[in-house]
């Protein structure tokens, strides 16, 4: 019987330390939705470390502490499959697209630009809108002018003698044209000295043109930084994050709606839509109620958060 006991009892402890060999790796869920910027998968292992590869890019290497391990990637305009190893055994997942909100050339042109109008006086950018109203319109003219040229002479050419009519009118036209050009580069020669200015005002404020895929900061001052996602030259996300302490006097509250409201309307949203929605948000964090529904204007999303030091207000497109 003692045999017998000890035979079983080996037996026992040997399936034991089998199960406590076995590797394992699992995966949270089937597929992620990118929250703000990026997507965290989650899963466990029993090994020391989790490899993994991107839509079969290079391989990458994911510490397991606590037998749980948890990798952030950027959220991406397209489909993102991550394929796992671990000592041998695999898994995978797949994180959802995130469309991108728009190039990021266009988006820098339009936050600088409008951080440019918040330095000049309201008379200075009524002028400055009008200037680049006028040339705007200069511009398609003179494209429309272009184009009946060529015409009308394809036409002289073609022996249809009317078209030296249309020809000296066009040229008439020409002639006016330029002289307007010759006006509104005057005026905007004038309004250089304020420009001048107000670029050097905000010079902190303002962010770079040139794109790196990644995620990092676009701009960081004492009072905002701005967080960007960006891959092949479109804007994926944006994070605005404003210390809360900072919010505590009417002037930075004033600092920080300027901050939003230039990353709004940067980003095509209704900067009215998007700053009523934040005043409501906002007010029922303070009555401790729970987070409100996400803010959406054009297609934008706008979704708050808070923690103990920080405000961050994360921008997407839906």
């Amino acid at each position: 019987m003692k045999k017998i006991s000890l035979i079983v009892s080996a037996a026992l402890l040997s399936m034991v330390l089998a199960g406590c060999g076995k590797v394992s790796l699992s995966v949270a869920h089937k597929s992620y939705a990118p929250s703000g910027m990026t997507a965290v998968i989650k899963g466990h292992s029993n090994q020391k470390a989790v490899r993994y590869r991107i839509n079969n890019g290079a391989q990458k290497t994911q510490p397991v502490n606590d037998g749980g391990y948890a990798i952030t990637l950027p959220a991406k305009p397209y489909q993102q499959t991550v394929k796992l190893t671990a000592g041998g055994r695999n898994a995978s997942t797949v994180i959802k697209r995130s469309p991108a909100i728009m190039s990021y050339s266009k988006f820098t042109a339009a936050y600088n630009q409008a951080w440019l109008g918040t330095a000049l006086s309201k008379k200075d950018q009524a002028t400055a809108m009008q200037l680049q109203k006028q040339g705007a319109q200069i511009q398609q003219k003179a494209a429309k002018l272009k184009a009946d040229s060529k015409a009308a002479q394809a036409k002289l050419k073609a022996g249809d003698t009317s078209a030296q009519a249309t020809l000296a009118s066009l040229a008439e036209q020409g002639t006016k044209l330029r002289t307007q050009g010759a006006k509104l580069k005057q005026a905007q020669a004038a309004l250089v000295p304020a420009l001048a200015k107000a670029k050097k005002q905000v010079a902190d404020d303002t962010i770079t043109a040139k794109a790196r895929t990644g995620v990092y900061n676009l701009k960081k001052t004492s009072t905002a930084t701005v967080r960007g996602n960006v891959d092949d030259g479109q804007l994926i996300g944006a994070t605005l994050m404003v210390p809360t302490s900072s919010l505590k006097s009417k002037k930075a509250a004033r600092t920080f709606m300027t901050e939003l409201a230039v990353l709004t309307g940067s980003v095509g949203a209704n900067t009215k839509t998007v700053l009523k929605g934040f005043e409501n948000k906002a007010n029922k964090q303070n009555s401790s109620q729970t987070t409100t529904s996400t803010i959406r204007s054009n297609g934008i999303d706008f979704d708050l958060g808070y923690s103990k030091t920080t405000l961050y207000i994360y921008v997407t497109h839906h």
